[in-house]
């Protein structure tokens, strides 16, 4: 997680320093009203303690403040609310107070034998920290993955669309280079060479958060070559199904190193001329295996965040139970 670099570090800072001391502040003052009125000998002070209710108001605000980021991302974008990186920023440092302060409101207090509530609401409190702490570091590492590894990254719920672009355009480049057959010759029945299948070479720019990159795609002329019945064969026995596999796992062609060399013996049956034209078809595989990474990624960041939003549910509900609970036995 890049919180302590150059450039993230500053905007971390002044949070950083507050988490600091309001949990140095929150341990001093548990340590210190543990020696009170014992003669010396240090007892652990109980939730309903000054202390340790306090820490309980203060970890329960904070934990009904950490859920308004879910209405904030989703419901409240248009208003005027502040950037939703700073309440990230809030939410990551807040997540590690309140840690704190519930940890000395529960007493540590993780065994079922005492109380099985707070024992489980000590448990979940600790899940939803770390699932936390995870989302932050796959959400700081996944646009640089991403950028690495899926330079032909799109729109997530346009995947689908795209890789049936690309199955077309493989459909087409195959048909206008295999062309009307071998017992044809150029300019007889209709047999003239396709019209010229091109392709804009496009240098855009790529920004995922603070990571820039370049994005090329090359440019490719088909044109009727003879004799590429292998390449036909070839995209019937392995491009089309792999394109349409959708992210069927088991396929040749899924594999970067299985793929290189299907090419490159598909280069060795060819004349040279259909040479740009194979090649156009294995980036065509390769950004289909970048789409699927990039399918598979969010997947996980999908499951991830209804891991954490589950959890942090679970724990404002049984927070607002115990807090009824503590009330009936004052």
């Amino acid at each position: 997680m890049l919180i302590f670099d150059r450039e993230n570090w500053p905007k971390h800072r002044p949070w950083a320093y507050t988490a600091t001391l309001v949990a140095s502040a929150a341990i001093v003052w548990y340590g210190f009203y543990g020696f009170l009125g014992h003669q010396g000998q240090w007892h652990r002070p109980g939730g309903s303690s000054p202390p340790g209710f306090t820490f309980g108001i203060l970890g329960g605000l904070i934990i009904l403040f950490e859920m308004l980021l879910v209405p904030r991302k989703y419901l409240w974008r248009g208003r005027r609310l502040g950037r939703t990186k700073h309440w990230m920023t809030a939410h990551l440092w807040l997540g590690l107070i309140v840690l704190i302060l519930l940890l000395l409101h529960g007493d540590f207090h993780f065994s079922p034998s005492r109380s099985t509530l707070a024992a489980v609401l000590m448990w979940l409190l600790v899940a939803v920290f770390v699932s936390g702490v995870w989302g932050a570091v796959v959400q700081t590492v996944l646009p640089r993955l991403l950028l690495g590894r899926v330079p032909a990254e799109t729109i997530y719920s346009q995947i689908d669309h795209v890789i049936d672009q690309y199955r077309d355009e493989a459909e087409r480049l195959v048909k206008a280079t295999c062309g009307p057959g071998d017992s044809a010759r150029p300019g007889e029945n209709g047999a003239e060479n396709s019209p010229t299948q091109e392709y804009q070479l496009v240098g855009t720019m790529r920004r995922v958060g603070n990571v820039q990159g370049k994005v090329l795609r090359t440019e490719t002329a088909a044109v009727w070559v003879p004799g590429s019945e292998p390449l036909l064969a070839f995209h019937t026995q392995y491009i089309d199904p792999y394109l349409s596999a959708g992210s069927r796992r088991g396929l040749e062609l899924e594999s970067p190193r299985k793929a290189a060399a299907l090419f490159d013996g598909l280069k060795l049956r060819l004349r040279s001329e259909a040479f740009p034209i194979v090649d156009r078809l294995a980036e065509i595989c390769d950004q289909k295996r970048q789409l699927d990474l990039q399918a598979s990624l969010h997947r996980w960041l999908f499951t991830w965040l209804a891991v954490h939003l589950g959890l942090s549910s679970a724990l404002v509900v049984l927070m607002f139970a115990h807090v009824f609970l503590a009330m009936k036995h004052l």
